[in-house]
């Protein structure tokens, strides 16, 4: 089996699902992948599934693109974890990326050590010596995804300690002083660390004001999210 040959086994899973077929495309894609695992030499099967991930995450090709989130069924999903947990063993890129931007940071069966560190593959895509731009720009929006959700809760309450901010901060400006990060995610970073600065400041002096005036004041536009109590 060819490239192609694969490609179009699966276009014929997404037809069948564009005509309400899912019974019926479950049941194909499960033998059509069962035969793939079962009848693929393993040099063949790995230089498919390579290019399949090239295409999907860097080139935007897949069929099933234009679904809400692309949508991976769990079949393909099955034989891409076996694949990129062997290329991750061997601190292969950009697959270690691929199997971040896939299995996400919460789920990652690449990650042994996931109750430390949601993001131990990403860390490693980036220290590798072919770290690639997608890389780059991954590892620093997920600071900034760390300082959006330690804010979510602003100015009732703050999810991150003030070191967990600084650490997160710290890392960020080390990936600005060695790589070349998208303007957009430096403004944002930037919009997220004088949030916090004015927020520790304004919870240091005894939260004395209205801290959504306090950022006005300051240029800074922020709109907290209500929050209900409930009387037992």
């Amino acid at each position: 089996m060819d490239y192609e040959q694969f490609i179009t086994e699966i276009q014929k899973y997404w037809d069948l699902r564009k005509k309400g077929l899912k019974k019926q495309a479950n049941s194909f894609l499960f033998t059509f992948t069962k035969n793939f695992k079962e009848n693929v030499p393993d040099e063949d099967r790995d230089a498919i599934l390579f290019q399949f991930c090239r295409e999907y995450l860097d080139e935007m090709k897949f069929p099933g693109d234009k679904l809400p989130r692309r949508h991976l069924p769990f079949q393909i999903s099955e034989l891409l974890d076996s694949y990129l947990k062997r290329e991750c063993e061997k601190d292969k890129m950009p697959q270690m990326r691929w199997a971040y931007q896939i299995f996400g940071n919460r789920y990652n069966p690449h990650d042994p050590m996931l109750e430390h560190d949601f993001y131990p593959i990403l860390k490693r895509a980036y220290m590798h010596e072919k770290c690639d731009s997608q890389t780059v720009q991954l590892y620093f929006r997920e600071q900034i995804e760390s300082l959006w959700w330690g804010q979510h809760h602003f100015p009732e309450s703050c999810l991150i300690t003030k070191e967990d901010f600084e650490t997160i901060v710290g890392v960020a400006n080390k990936i600005l002083s060695e790589k070349t990060v998208e303007p957009q995610l430096v403004e944002e970073f930037e919009y997220y660390v004088r949030l916090y600065q004015i927020y520790f400041a304004w919870q240091r002096d005894n939260r004395n004001g209205d801290f959504c005036e306090l950022c006005k004041k300051e240029g800074l536009a922020f709109k907290g999210i209500p929050v209900i109590y409930y009387k037992e």
